[in-house]
């Protein structure tokens, strides 16, 4: 996954009472297009490198204002301007979209799981099902995938991402990077096993896998405000006969009773970056600003993210 790229700016624009900073639009080739703020000094045309989010910096005094707020970025307002990357004047005489990740040190920001929570790791995410992370929708071309298929559009749950899957030898559970043991030595179990035990997995054929968001008192601050522990479920998949774990469709979630993420309307489809960040500016049923929607094909052939502008984690 590229974190830090090179960027060119396409076009700025003045920010109402602003002395010192004003709005940028960057294209980072393959990454995408992303909207930022950049100081007075930064031209259109000049190469920049661009941080995306949720990159998680290496102390430097190159940005050294990144420590207040701990070296990651992720969505910010400046003079209620968004900002959905980090863009930072100069760059390696190279292209746009060329990866700058590892040559920088930048590693990807992942949301911390308490230690009540996450238990105890048994081994490896299994390498047969993908990990539940989304493509942002600045580096996808989105415009053509909405075109070539049908999708729908789902509430993207901020919570903790957990996997379950069942073979010959029983139910497995795994949090985002690792498969977990149920209990620990001294009997702790953990959130991902308990949601997997409250709608019984178990009971999933063989050769089935859910993807889900664990929601909830004690998971990432409870931004839904919800009264006890849940699950937002938002992907299934099936073994067929050559062994391959294929996605299924959204028609198949019925075949498990779990809840699902809850669908968006979309009357008509979004034609531009701008009609997407307004179809991701929902709250969640408390009032406050959800983290955003997964657009998703039917076939489950692709599938992106769009953060909210004015989500907050």
């Amino acid at each position: 996954m590229k974190l830090a790229v090179v960027g060119k700016i396409l076009e700025i624009k003045s920010i109402a009472g602003a002395d010192f900073i004003q709005a940028a639009l960057v294209d980072c080739a393959d990454a995408g297009k992303w909207a930022g703020v950049v100081g007075k000094d930064v031209l259109p045309g000049q190469a920049v490198t661009v941080f995306l989010q949720d990159a998680l910096l290496p102390p430097d005094a190159r940005w050294a204002f990144m420590e207040k707020h701990k070296w990651r970025v992720r969505m910010a307002r400046f003079k209620g301007v968004p900002s959905e990357c980090l863009i930072v004047p100069g760059a390696p005489d190279r292209e746009p979209g060329s990866d700058l990740t590892d040559s920088l040190g930048v590693v990807k920001y992942e949301k911390p799981v308490p230690a009540g929570l996450g238990g105890e790791m048994l081994g490896a995410f299994p390498s047969f099902l993908p990990k539940t992370d989304e493509p942002n929708f600045q580096t996808v071309d989105f415009e053509l995938l909405m075109a070539s298929k049908p999708f729908y559009v789902t509430e993207k749950a901020d919570g903790s991402s957990g996997t379950a899957w069942v073979t010959e030898d029983g139910l497995h559970v795994a949090s985002r990077n690792w498969e977990l043991r149920e209990h620990t030595i001294s009997g702790a179990g953990n959130v991902y096993w308990r949601a997997a035990r409250k709608y019984q997995l178990e009971g999933m054929p063989i050769g089935t896998a859910v993807q889900f968001e664990v929601v909830g008192p004690g998971v990432q601050g409870n931004p839904m405000g919800l009264s006890e522990v849940d699950v937002r479920m938002f992907g299934l998949f099936e073994r067929d006969t050559q062994g391959r774990w294929i996605r299924q469709s959204a028609a198949d979630f019925c075949r498990v009773s779990l809840p699902i993420a809850t669908a968006i309307p979309c009357e008509q489809r979004p034609h531009s970056a701008d009609e997407l960040r307004h179809l991701a500016a929902i709250r969640y049923a408390n009032g406050k600003h959800a983290e955003g929607v997964v657009i998703r094909a039917v076939d489950q052939t692709w599938s992106f993210k769009v953060i909210n502008l004015n989500y907050k984690d």
